[in-house]
């Protein structure tokens, strides 16, 4: 240990050789000074060598050179650890500090440097803390210095500077009791690195202005400044940081002084992180949440404590799902209810997260509130109803669960009365998702039950069932599957209870079933083309009427039709009416118990229908026919009592040859139907009814348009009975002149038909009183001889598929005119060997 002479005369030395001009000099001497004699040294003598050494020491913090000036800021820090806790020594290190690292411009260009005296002024704050002013708050002194490099190292470019600036913040409020002097000059500073890269910054500024909230006392707006800052945050993708938030909003509801003025907006920063996507925030805040809430409940404990004594769980609460949160927790939120504008705001942004997370936040506001929510639902219901339907799923699907929370917390009649009414007004996708959740999670009551007939009642507005969106459709068509759930429910109590149900409320369940049937048949008509999930969608729903889907459209399928609007207007074949005329004819087919209805409707619609409408209408009507057979098993006198006025009505004024492009497509569905017929309707019933038309359809084989041909032909095959010999002759010679058409169908089509070209054996009406049965065979004969030959004559032609439709007509044809076509075939060089292999 050196004398007292020497450490004078080392102290003297070391103090010249700080001020010498050469670097080197300067540098060895403080090193030197550090390590050997400074480690000697007691730490009584340091304070007399502190005197001595500092003025030529924190000269050094202005060194020319980084390696000077780092050394002096490591001989401080060494003094520091030996010097007493003396206020004395503050006002000397820390505005040499201030003039360093706290100008508006920057003195220290060196980062790791900034970084450094940041340290040391974190040793100070820490050295001389005195949280309760016992000690008379030796930082006070120095205060101001402290707050003005604060202000300008939180905005330093060095991330580690910010950082470290942050940590003194927190590290002096709780130091000195002085911080409200000054608090609200580093608000501003400490915002800026919210928005920092690196997540460790982030972290740190979400505390630091967590605490310096603690300690404004009387500028409000500057609290409500610094959560606002700290809110967006909450999306933050690190989850450390959201917890940060969550922390910051528990730090306030805990020791803000006036924290209930502020609740909230507080509640956001704790609420939100309670449906956080990571385990550990949310356990970590529900945990500081709890915290708070028994904070409140000791606070208020003569109110609440009355209300725990009455408390239950209320009736369908979602234990399954949800914990129920503290009765102090919800009396919290329940008496903070003005959050609930904030959170609507941010629900309409145009941002997706920021919408996400509003809703999730009014999902957590519906939970702590429960009935109390009931006060706000018509402020929240138009927002909500247009989360229903945003183009993020996550935000519908959020959205939904608020509804199903509230349907089953609130009381039924809080919402009933008035989402009717909304939708009445607006009936868009989201108020059907809204009411539909609401209506399907609410408890059980008298009045939901009496009410189910005024919610099918609302779905049958046509602004409601003919809107041809497919998710509308689809919302649609669950609702009424809710409905008729209840329905049923409904009668099934009443039975058990053995209610005797009069005649009155027998009426009321066939309207309510009608009601159901009548929505659910048009959005099957409407998807009857494609959509064939909702098809399908829809059939399964209104098997929950009635498995027998066919007994459904006879009892209600005429009122339906009758209340079909505006089809005495010109309607295209984009036409709502027309749309959803054509899909229940194709849907529901023809049945006899609504049969006169729907062709009076027909014949309607038909005669006013535009060209496409009418188009479209025979379209349908084709498609309807290929079910006949299997939707009708009467009688062939009933049913040609039912087809031959359709007929006669509908399709066959169609047939007729008029001029005209449009005309033209219109007889070409019009024969679509006909074939149709020939192959839905039984041939005893078929037969009869088209020997009546086969002068018209004689003209419509030679039809310009292929489509008319084509089924014309189609139509025609099925002539499995004998004609009168003037109705083959009338219908021979086109079919013929068809095997050289230029369409490939038609000219198979054409090849079998005349296979089925056969004269009746009870043909005597159309000859004379006095010819025989002989001479009209005769005849027929004499036109076979025309039209073997040029059969024959194609049987060569390279096509396969025509070259086969004729050789099965032939062996049609032999069956009955053997001795004929073997004649023929000799006369038209057909050797007998291949003609006989052709017939086998």
């Amino acid at each position: 240990m050196a004398t007292e002479a020497e450490s004078g005369t080392f102290i003297e030395s070391f103090c010249l050789k700080t001020r010498n001009p050469d670097r080197m000099v300067r540098q060895r001497a403080l090193k030197d000074f550090e390590a050997n004699f400074l480690a000697t040294v007691s730490s009584t003598e340091c304070a007399n060598i502190f005197d001595e050494t500092y003025l030529d020491i924190l000269r050094c913090y202005s060194d020319r050179f980084e390696s000077v000036r780092i050394l002096a800021v490591t001989t401080i820090d060494t003094l520091l650890e030996k010097l007493p806790a003396n206020e004395y020594y503050l006002g000397y290190i820390v505005p040499v500090l201030a003039k360093r690292i706290g100008r508006a411009e920057i003195v220290e260009e060196s980062e790791e440097l900034r970084l450094q005296l940041l340290e040391q002024l974190g040793r100070l704050v820490e050295k001389y803390s005195d949280r309760d002013g016992q000690r008379g708050d030796p930082l006070l002194k120095v205060f101001d210095d402290i707050v003005d490099i604060l202000i300008k190292t939180l905005r330093d470019p060095f991330p580690a500077a910010q950082k470290k600036s942050c940590e003194i913040v927190l590290a002096i409020a709780g130091a000195t009791p002085s911080l409200h002097y000054r608090a609200e000059a580093l608000v501003a500073p400490a915002k800026s690195v919210l928005g920092h890269r690196h997540a460790a910054n982030r972290i740190v500024a979400v505390e630091a202005l967590g605490e310096l909230s603690l300690h404004i006392l009387t500028n409000g707006d500057r609290i409500s400044e610094i959560i606002m800052a700290i809110s967006p945050l909450l999306m933050d993708d690190v989850p450390f940081v959201r917890r940060a938030c969550g922390r910051a909003g528990c730090l306030m509801l805990l020791k803000l002084r006036d924290r209930y003025s502020f609740f909230h907006r507080i509640l956001p920063l704790v609420l939100n992180c309670l449906t956080d996507g990571t385990a550990e925030v949310r356990e970590d805040i529900e945990f500081r949440w709890k915290e708070a809430g028994e904070l409140y409940y000791k606070e208020n404990e003569s109110e609440l404590a009355k209300a725990a004594l009455i408390e239950k769980l209320p009736v369908g609460y979602p234990v399954d799902r949800y914990t129920r949160p503290t009765l102090a927790c919800r009396a919290i939120v329940q008496r903070s209810l003005r959050v609930v504008n904030l959170v609507l705001h941010e629900m309409e942004e145009w941002k997706e997260d920021i919408r996400l997370h509003a809703t999730k936040l009014l999902k957590q506001i519906v939970l702590h509130s429960e009935r109390a929510f009931s006060s706000q639902f018509l402020e929240v219901n138009p927002v909500l109803a247009k989360a229903c339907m945003d183009s993020e799923k996550s935000i519908v699907t959020e959205a939904l669960n608020v509804c199903e929370l509230m349907g089953k917390l609130l009381d039924y009649e809080t919402w009933s009365k008035h989402v009717v009414a909304e939708f009445r007004k607006f009936p868009s996708i989201g108020q059907l998702r809204c009411m539909r959740t609401l209506y399907t999670h609410s408890v059980q009551c008298e009045e939901k039950r009496k009410d189910i007939k005024k919610f099918a009642a609302l779905l049958l507005d046509p602004d409601v069932c003919h809107n041809l969106k497919e998710t509308y459709q689809l919302e649609l068509l669950e609702f009424c599957s809710i409905l008729a759930l209840d329905g049923q429910r409904r009668e099934l109590s009443a039975a058990l209870e053995e209610i005797t149900v009069n005649e009155q409320e027998t009426v009321e369940n066939q309207s309510l079933e009608r009601t159901l049937y009548t929505v659910i048949l048009k959005v099957i008509a409407f998807c009857y083309e494609e959509k064939e999930q909702i098809r399908e969608k829809g059939l399964e729903v209104l098997r929950l009427l009635d498995n027998d889907i066919d007994k459904l459209h006879a009892h209600h399928l005429a009122n339906v039709l009758g209340n079909i609007e505006h089809l005495e207007s010109e309607n295209s074949d984009a036409s709502t009416n027309i749309l959803l005329l054509c899909g229940i004819v194709s849907v529901c087919g023809f049945q006899q118990s609504y049969f006169d209805t729907l062709r009076v409707t027909l014949v309607k619609a038909l005669t006013n229908a535009s060209p496409e409408g009418k188009v479209k209408l025979f379209s349908a009507i084709s498609v309807a026919m290929l079910t006949w057979e299997e939707k009708n098993k009467q009688s062939k006198e009933v049913q040609m009592a039912l087809l031959k006025p359709f007929v006669d009505e509908l399709i066959a004024p169609s047939l007729v040859w008029s001029v005209g492009r449009s005309a033209e497509s219109i007889r070409a569905m019009a024969t679509a139907c006909f074939a149709s017929m020939a192959q839905g309707v039984t041939a005893e019933v078929y037969m009869p009814l088209l020997t009546g038309y086969l002068n018209v359809l004689a003209g419509l084989i030679d039809d310009n348009n292929i489509a008319t041909r084509a089924y014309t032909l189609k139509a025609l095959v099925r002539l499995d009975q004998g004609l009168d010999l003037e109705l083959l002759k009338l219908i021979a010679f086109p079919i013929l002149s068809r095997l050289d058409d230029p369409s490939s169908e038609v000219r198979e089509l054409a090849a079998i038909c005349l296979g089925r070209l056969k004269l009746s054996k009870a043909c005597t009406g159309s000859v004379d009183a006095t010819e025989s049965v002989d001479s009209a065979s005769q005849r027929w004969e004499d036109i076979l001889k025309q039209i073997l030959p040029v059969m024959f004559l194609h049987l060569e032609n390279p096509e396969i598929k025509l070259r086969k439709a004729i050789t099965a007509s032939l062996q049609r044809l032999y069956l009955d005119n053997r001795e004929l076509m073997t004649s023929l075939a000799k006369v038209s060089n057909v050797t007998e060997d291949n003609f006989i292999g052709s017939m086998q």
